[in-house]
């Protein structure tokens, strides 16, 4: 009845959670072959979390990355720095492969809801954001100018660690 990502966990950044909590249940998930989605905290108003601020914008680009560099090339904990308190410092994989991630767009998206290829198509806006927010993650392939936001919000530069591969 089950089979390889046919089962899945929606994951939330920013419900007190470290990234490195996030980066092992990557990992684990994808061992399990279990179909990992992530969205943004949103407070609602009117709820008993409404007050609770969200992530900042560069966790959630930076932990998106992550997720993404995992599950479609590979890279091992044993390449992400994390500090005291388990947040992302630094990625040790090829400056190249973060950039070439990172301008494809697909990171970035909402992920969710597989299409019967497989591939996810969850296309839905507003689950992490509201309207006239920024995104948190793209209903859409982001183009040329979001890039370009996605890079500033991101600050990539401050997490390249080294030039040396640790992806398989």
């Amino acid at each position: 009845m089950f089979g390889p990502m046919k089962v899945n966990c929606h994951l939330i950044v920013g419900l007190g959670e470290s990234d490195r909590d996030l980066v092992e249940m990557f990992h684990m998930l994808k061992s399990e072959q279990i179909a990992a989605y992530l969205f943004s905290f949103n407070p609602e108003p009117g709820t008993v979390m409404e007050n609770t601020p969200r992530a900042p914008i560069a966790r959630t680009r930076r932990i998106q990355l992550v997720k993404n560099l995992i599950e479609e090339h590979d890279l091992q904990e044993s390449a992400i720095e994390f500090d005291e308190s388990g947040t992302i410092r630094a990625i040790d994989a090829p400056e190249e492969l973060l950039e070439r991630v990172t301008e494809n767009g697909v990171a970035f998206m909402t992920n969710g809801c597989p299409d019967r290829q497989g591939k996810m198509a969850c296309n839905r806006p507003y689950g992490s954001y509201r309207p006239g927010e920024e995104f948190r993650d793209y209903p859409f392939l982001p183009d040329a100018s979001d890039l370009k936001i996605i890079r500033d919000e991101m600050k990539l530069s401050e997490m390249v660690k080294s030039v040396e591969s640790a992806v398989a």
